[in-house]
């Protein structure tokens, strides 16, 4: 007889007969409620299983366009980064023109607008 045998016998032989069957009756109803559990956690985790296997690709598609968005609006701020410093640098193409035309004193009548000076004649006085 091992060593497990002998100590159930040695609890049986100083337990009274009604705590015992009262112990027994409770591991009944435990392994019942834990069965039951079980029961529900896989039944969960089957339908799960069959949710996550219907929308993964609908995520990864999400993400994939959320991806695409932000390079494409990253590609769109670096384009107003570079024009908006193309504006605060002075035109070099137009200091020239400015130089030329002092030089010869005929302008024709005609004006050139820096970028910014026709951005600020378009906003509402």
């Amino acid at each position: 007889m091992d060593a497990s045998h002998v100590f159930a016998a040695q609890i049986l032989d100083t337990l009274p007969e009604p705590e015992i069957a009262e112990i027994q009756r409770r591991q009944a109803h435990m392994s019942a409620s834990l069965q039951k559990a079980s029961s529900s956690l896989s039944a969960l985790n089957e339908f799960s299983a069959v949710k996550w296997a219907d929308l993964h690709p609908k995520f990864e598609a999400h993400t994939k366009l959320i991806k695409e968005l932000q390079s494409d609006l990253d590609y769109v701020f670096r384009k107003i980064r570079t024009i908006k410093a193309k504006l605060n640098l002075p035109n070099m193409d137009d200091e020239e023109e400015d130089e030329e035309d002092e030089g010869n004193g005929d302008d024709g009548g005609a004006q050139v607008k820096t970028a910014e000076e026709q951005a600020n004649a378009s906003l509402p006085s």
